[in-house]
């Protein structure tokens, strides 16, 4: 579902009531929708070498890509500061006890990329709480249109993807950098 307010994209909340299971999802920034104009980073993006994943997130990055190129997407590629910003965020939602894409010192997904000097064109963060595993999480995202929105985005280029295993918070975050 695709609503344009001028040049803007508008961003979409969406809570998932499927019982024991807690995932919400937001899509692009209306702040910096494609109309807008932006000074481009003409930075290198962080090369996937240097990201460090466990094994789950290598499963998830696996089963994602695995699905993108079923639907016709290319695979996303990994990108060390947009993981860390979703491990950190994960960890954080355990941390504080809150899950929230806003954090309770009132940070977006946006605010945490601009924070780390990652300029987008298109952005957008999956969150879920209690699925163990890749398979789990992924499964009950696919099984969410607003998640599987995401997901298949094809304008979607790179990700990161953070798992904190002692209470599996997971956040998928994505970006197509300027």
């Amino acid at each position: 579902m695709r609503l344009f307010a001028g040049s803007f994209v508008l961003v979409f909340l969406f809570h998932c009531n499927v019982p024991g299971i807690q995932e919400r999802r937001v899509q692009i920034d209306p702040e910096n929708g494609p109309g807008q104009q932006q000074p481009i980073d003409v930075s290198e993006p962080e090369d996937a070498d240097e990201v460090s994943l466990s094994s789950s997130e290598k499963r998830f990055v696996q089963l994602i890509n695995e699905h993108r190129k079923k639907v016709g997407c290319p695979p996303l590629k990994l990108n060390a500061r947009l993981q860390k910003i979703a491990l950190d965020h994960s960890k954080d939602m355990a941390a504080r006890d809150f899950f929230s894409h806003t954090n309770p010192d009132g940070q977006s997904p946006f605010d945490r990329m601009k924070g780390a000097g990652i300029r987008y064109s298109w952005a957008a963060e999956n969150i879920a709480f209690g699925q163990r595993t890749a398979s789990e999480v992924i499964g009950s995202w696919l099984n969410s249109s607003g998640h599987r929105q995401n997901i298949e985005n094809c304008k979607l280029r790179e990700h990161g993807i953070g798992h904190y295993s002692v209470t599996n918070h997971w956040t998928h975050v994505f970006a197509t950098l300027r």
